[in-house]
């Protein structure tokens, strides 16, 4: 894991007076985007101020964002992050959210006149003790039926975002466009390139049309997913949240076999089934099969050309890394059409 830089040190210490670097310690946390942080504050209680006390330690999470402002709308994600914090139905499946600035302001707090000399997009909520889900995790049933839960909770919450999200507008074109400014030829070759693009098309006609939208996360992977010392699931990381046009809640449970599709250690298609059986039962329906392996496809082509992005803004040690994320990501994509094809 890189080291913390002395840039992003400095920035983690204008988000509170009270953070100076010789009193905090700042561990750097995993994220394939963003800088996460975890900061540890021991904070003087029972005394007044300037006496010797006892301290309390506290922990809170700090999100510096990816540098590439063109991708994500900051002032969008702001937005929904305060729709989430005003609903009272997600806050067991949350974290509470403390900041989230915008243009030098915490736009949770819009009256207050505090500014912050830090980039747009920057978050810090509590920190949240437990751990990444994982497959061992999903494989046992308990946690299966928790991750179901989760998601008919947050799908039923009736909480409105600001923005509508296309997965093909918002997300793959875009960043198609931007990818294929560069050489694709260590990727994958022409032939290969022309087969994305019409598998792309034929998603983008297969999948249905939500009109007024729903209210979905866009980005269900295991890293986004909190598993607390008690088994209960929180959902982490919206930055690309918005209402659903094109594939509604089937998006969000289809995203949760994208990377383990085709990254080890992979889930079976058995594996994933089960997890379906048990989502029929948390949404209280037969949850479409056909529109869920054609999200599983959509968010494949995510994945492949946001990380073309990601691997000319990567540093040399981590290209490696995409370059296989992406023909990995490929390989899913043409095997899946060829399996949900027949």
């Amino acid at each position: 894991m890189r080291k913390i830089s002395k840039q992003d040190l400095k920035l983690i210490c204008r988000l509170d007076r009270r953070w100076k670097p010789e009193i905090i310690q700042v561990k750097r946390l995993g994220g394939q985007t963003n800088r996460n942080f975890v900061v540890t504050y021991r904070e003087p209680f029972g005394l007044p101020r300037g006496k010797a006390g006892k301290l309390r330690v506290k922990k809170f999470f700090v999100r510096l964002p990816w540098e590439r402002e063109d991708v994500v709308d900051r002032a969008n994600e702001g937005k929904n992050i305060l729709a989430m914090a005003r609903n009272k139905k997600l806050r067991r499946i949350l974290p509470k959210y403390r900041l989230y600035i915008l243009k030098r302001k915490n736009s949770l707090a819009p009256a207050s006149k505090e500014h912050f000399d830090v980039p747009d997009g920057t978050i810090v909520s509590e920190f949240l003790e437990g751990s990444e889900l994982t497959m061992r995790h999903f494989r046992q049933r308990r946690y299966q039926r928790a991750l179901a839960k989760t998601l008919a909770a947050f799908h039923g919450s009736g909480v409105r975002f600001v923005n509508p999200y296309n997965v093909f507008q918002d997300e793959i074109r875009k960043y198609r466009l931007k990818a294929m400014r560069h050489s694709l030829s260590k990727f994958f070759s022409k032939g290969t390139l022309t087969e994305l693009l019409v598998i792309e098309k034929e998603a983008e006609q297969r999948l249905q049309e939500t009109p007024l939208g729903i209210s979905s996360h866009n980005d269900i992977i295991f890293q986004n997913i909190l598993v607390s010392k008690n088994g209960m699931l929180r959902l982490l990381d919206f930055e690309y949240a918005g209402l659903n046009e094109k594939g509604g809640i089937f998006y969000d449970l289809g995203f949760a076999f994208r990377d383990s599709f085709f990254n080890p250690p992979q889930m079976s298609q058995e594996v994933f089934e089960r997890f379906l059986s048990v989502a029929d039962k948390a949404y209280k329906k037969k949850l479409d099969r056909s529109q869920i392996y054609w999200a599983v496809i959509a968010a494949l082509l995510v994945g492949i050309w946001w990380g073309i992005l990601r691997y000319f803004d990567a540093s040399k040690q981590e290209k490696a890394y995409f370059q296989i994320y992406v023909q990995r990501g490929v390989r899913g994509v043409l095997s899946l059409h060829s399996l949900i094809s027949k």
